[in-house]
């Protein structure tokens, strides 16, 4: 069934009797709730009732009961306008506006006739009614306040051209001359022309929309929207020639032909409805929607409820319709918990991502907030990230559909994992707290199949990724990603399984093509990362083969740690032992940096410069640090290094040359000196 804003049916029909005496022609028509008046060619207004559909179920025609009717002359009655606070019905005709009460249509004789009236408009505001009348006589456009039993004139503006309709908003007037469109503000008196129209009397249409903004009848078959500013704020309607009347009924406008009425919305600016009808003549506003008229019948047009306009456009698909008619204003009350807009959101977002729209997608799902572990769903293998209470709500048929797809089309299966990594990117940080664990497990394994190295060393080392150890682990081993492996172990905490994974692959015994490090550079993150650590059973495992490659950068581990995690000097000097170069490293630290006191230290430090320049008797530079030392220092054993110094020499003369001693400056001896 074809989607529909409005319903159309027929409530009055004047059958032609050839022997009436009395010719029945509609001229124009008005209404007030459940009231139709109607002005004849024939000089006579017609009060109708509309009565409820249950009346005449089987008689759409015959929905109204006529209630009164009244010659006023023999002119053809014009116009016709509605002024409920006071019950008056002001008519024009013969070029004069006459008030008469709108239930017995007596005229009202307190009221003086206007006349050289060629249009008119009346507007209630609150308590406040205004009627603005325009001459084509005498080029003029009037505005005048309608009491219970007068009116006056408030303004006058004098036109060069021959108005021929106008409209009243507020405090705004909107008048179509014979040749140009200008808006007119009431209060200041302030004119500005708008644009010239080009179209015959017939065709310049006016009409006010509401909130100070009005719908003419523009050039090259445009409905445009003006504002009391003189500005155009929505995008025009595309109308056939020939429009007879036109009226917004937000969200939709109506434009009338002479056999057509067409429907329009205001959001997309895109023709919804057309109702095919015979000899139309004009549109009148309705309660619920609008009148339209012909020679001698009346059809109403009840808008359909939202809620079921919604509905519509979703079961035919039309899910972006359906999203901006229920993202209207004119919508807020019926979804308040915007369930209904989510759930429309995300169909119309699934309906692009099947049509290849990943960047319209995207924008849908997240505005929709969709769950991400949807889109997971969709890929069988990524049904090991989800967990097993979770049920899917897409529609699995076209789930079905897609994933045949994907298997007869590996390109297209490949963009949408480039779509589904893009999303995931986008939406991870929000999914934490719905999905979060099975997002990171989703990238994870994205990244491995589309070869994101860099993507996935990223996710992997962030200490805020929520990868779940015994879904991932398996991925990556499984695709020989052991470095990343290892920065997953490390950024949950596994330090002991991380460093175990650099020494095998620094061993060669694990193998990753995909790892950016040397073997060095993954020494050196070994050792980095012992540094930090409290866990001293992990150190103590791992630091000699750090000092095996390389001692210099292995004695990192203990001269680079933070003071909160310090290791006891005797421990570490113990491992030392066999390290020598490692070991200088490390007593240079303590002596220098830490600024020990400890004879031990000193002494220490003292024998290993002597052991180190005995092997190279080149080394001019530990002989300098030995010098140093013992000119610097006072809490060495000047009787041990001299001795160990002696006993290496086997009396062949001092290795440091013959002025080598502990020379002393002024200060006392320090402990462990004679």
């Amino acid at each position: 069934m074809a989607f529909e804003a409005f319903t159309f049916s027929c409530v009055y029909e004047k059958t032609f009797d050839p022997r009436e005496k009395d010719k029945f022609n509609i001229q124009c028509l008005e209404s007030f709730h459940t009231n139709i008046y109607i002005g004849t060619k024939q000089g006579t207004v017609h009060h109708l009732l509309l009565l409820p559909t249950n009346v005449h179920p089987n008689s759409h025609a015959n929905r109204t009961e006529e209630r009164r009717a009244k010659k006023l002359s023999n002119s053809t009655v014009n116009q016709i306008r509605l002024v409920p606070i006071y019950s008056h019905l002001l008519v024009l005709s013969n070029c004069t506006v006459a008030a008469l009460n709108m239930f017995s249509l007596e005229t009202n004789p307190s009221f003086k006739k206007i006349q050289n009236v060629s249009q008119f408009d009346v507007l209630q505001r609150d308590d406040e009614v205004r009627m603005v009348t325009c001459s084509g006589q005498k080029k003029a456009v009037r505005v005048l306040s309608v009491g219970p039993d007068r009116w006056d004139v408030l303004r006058e503006m004098f036109l060069v051209q021959e108005p021929v309709v106008l409209a009243l908003d507020g405090a705004s007037v909107c008048v179509g001359t014979s040749e140009q469109y200008l808006l007119w503000d009431v209060d200041t008196g302030h004119r500005e022309d708008l644009f010239q129209h080009g179209h015959s009397r017939q065709q310049v249409l006016v009409s006010a929309v509401g909130g100070r903004e009005f719908l003419l009848n523009g050039p090259g078959g445009l409905g445009l929207f003006v504002t009391a500013s003189g500005v155009c704020q929505r995008p025009p309607l595309h109308w056939p020639p020939g429009v007879l009347a036109a009226r917004a009924f937000p969200p939709f406008a109506l434009s009338l032909q002479a056999h057509e009425l067409a429907v329009y919305s205001l959001l997309d600016q895109q023709c919804k409805q057309t109702v095919r009808v015979s000899g139309a003549l004009g549109l009148a506003p309705a309660a619920d929607g609008a009148v339209l008229f012909t020679d001698r019948a009346v059809y109403l047009l009840c808008s359909v409820p939202l809620q079921e306009q919604v509905l519509r456009l979703m079961e035919q698909e039309r899910l972006d319709e359906a999203l901006l008619l229920l993202e209207s204003e004119h919508s807020q009350s019926l979804d308040p918990h915007g369930e209904l807009l989510r759930s429309i959101t995300h169909r119309a977002g699934f309906n692009h991502l099947f049509q290849e729209k990943f960047t319209e997608a995207t924008e849908l799902f997240i505005k929709g907030e969709l769950d991400p572990r949807e889109l997971l769903h969709l890929l069988p293998e990524l049904h090991f990230t989800l967990p097993g209470h979770f049920h899917p709500k897409t529609d699995q048929t076209k789930t079905q559909g897609l994933r045949e797809l994907w298997r007869r089309d590996p390109d297209l299966r490949h963009r949408f994992l480039g779509f589904l990594t893009d999303f995931l990117r986008v939406t991870a940080s929000s999914a934490r707290s719905c999905g979060g664990a099975e997002v990171d497990c989703a990238l994870l394994w994205l990244h491995v199949q589309t070869a994101d190295s860099d993507s996935l060393l990223q996710l992997v080392e962030s200490p805020n990724n929520t990868c779940k150890l015994e879904k991932c682990e398996p991925v990556l081993t499984r695709h020989s990603r052991f470095f990343a492996l290892s920065l997953l172990y490390q950024s949950q905490g596994k330090y002991q399984h991380a460093i175990q994974s650099w020494v095998d692959l620094a061993d060669g015994l694990l193998t990753d093509p995909s790892c950016p490090l040397t073997r060095s550079d993954v020494l050196e993150l070994a050792v980095s990362t012992l540094s930090q650590l409290e866990d001293t059973n992990t150190v103590w495992e791992f630091a000699p083969w750090t000092l095996r490659n390389n001692q210099e950068t292995g004695v990192h581990i203990f001269t680079k740690r933070p003071d909160q995690v310090q290791i006891p000097p005797e421990q570490v000097l113990a491992l030392l032992e066999t390290y020598p170069q490692a070991q200088i490293k490390y007593l240079e630290f303590l002596v220098h940096d830490m600024h020990s006191k400890e004879a031990g230290h000193h002494t220490l430090l003292a024998l290993a410069y002597v052991s180190q320049s005995l092997q190279s008797q080149q080394d001019s530079g530990t002989r300098r640090k030995l010098q140093e030392l013992l000119w610097e220092s006072n809490c060495y054993d000047a009787s041990t290094v001299e001795s160990q110094t002696h006993s290496s020499a086997h009396g062949e003369g001092h290795p440091f040359g013959s002025d080598w001693g502990p020379q002393r400056g002024p200060e006392p001896a320090g402990p462990g000196l004679p």
